[in-house]
């Protein structure tokens, strides 16, 4: 996951929340309306009364990041999860402006999430039609499962080059290559519910560990530690692992709830568990 020169992350004066964030559009079966959608009902909703103007967004407060790096400088060095465990709480509680703040942040992340379980619920029951000629249209060609993978990213995931926008998009399609990696044999259009819950925590830990290693500028902190590359890959790994864990956790405890609203899990469930993560993590500072 490393690049050719050093990315240092979002540094001082960068805005904890980008606005820019909401103009992300998902393809289908989303968490809500579109922008366009949203905005039709803008010039009814305020009356003739002239709107308040918005509060300037809150900017990040100088060396962000700085407390987080020297954890997980800690942590390259020893390999204590206790240690990561910090350094991922410096992340959420100074680095993000908080628990909350980290959580929205990975809202685009939520969204896809979502529509990742509504697109497979639908192709599994046949209850849109939509959804039904898409998977008609694959059958019909003999898709293969990695092609079948390939065209749920793409109907689940923006499809823009932003940095957000590439990530969620190879998150999704890592996760979905854990799944076939763990079961070759899966058919994706027939996957249960705690298949498809299952796909979704590990793309919500791909995604995290992203924001993780492009925020705290994870290549620089590896570089400067006197490990091989073979025991640095062993390291990331162990991190993945312990935020996909803690991910897990947190959607298992509030996937009850997504039973009592809707047939797919709204983004705010999504939202919430990874909200919830953060939290556990600023509880080890």
């Amino acid at each position: 996951m490393g690049t050719s020169a050093a990315n240092h992350g979002p540094g001082q004066g960068a805005v904890f929340d980008p606005p820019w964030l909401d103009d992300i559009e998902i393809p289908s079966l989303g968490d809500g309306p579109s922008p366009d959608e949203k905005n039709s009902g803008d010039e009814d909703s305020d009356n003739g009364q002239p709107q308040p103007s918005p509060e300037p967004p809150e900017v990040a407060p100088r060396a962000r990041f700085g407390s987080a790096r020297r954890a997980l400088g800690e942590f390259v060095r020893t390999g204590k999860e206790d240690v990561f465990r910090k350094a991922a709480g410096y992340y959420s509680r100074t680095g993000m402006g908080g628990a909350r703040r980290a959580g929205n942040r990975m809202r685009t992340s939520a969204r896809s999430g979502a529509s990742v379980f509504g697109v497979l619920q639908a192709a599994r029951e046949r209850t849109d039609p939509d959804i039904n000629g898409w998977v008609d249209s694959l059958k019909a060609r003999n898709a293969n499962a990695q092609e079948i993978a390939d065209e749920i990213v793409k109907r689940t995931t923006p499809f823009g080059g932003s940095l957000d926008e590439v990530a969620c998009q190879e998150s999704m399609a890592k996760a979905m290559g854990d799944l076939l990696a763990n079961n070759p044999d899966v058919d994706l259009f027939n996957l249960d519910d705690d298949d498809i819950w299952g796909l979704i925590k590990s793309f919500l830990g791909h995604e995290a560990f992203h924001r993780l290693f492009l925020d705290m500028d994870m290549e620089q902190v590896f570089k400067k530690s006197s490990l091989s590359p073979r025991e640095s890959a062993e390291r990331m790994n162990e991190m993945q692992a312990y935020l996909m864990a803690e991910i897990s956790v947190q959607v298992e405890k509030l996937r009850p709830d997504a039973s009592h609203s809707t047939p797919n899990p709204p983004q705010s469930i999504l939202q919430n568990a990874l909200r919830n993560t953060f939290t556990v993590y600023e509880g080890s500072i």
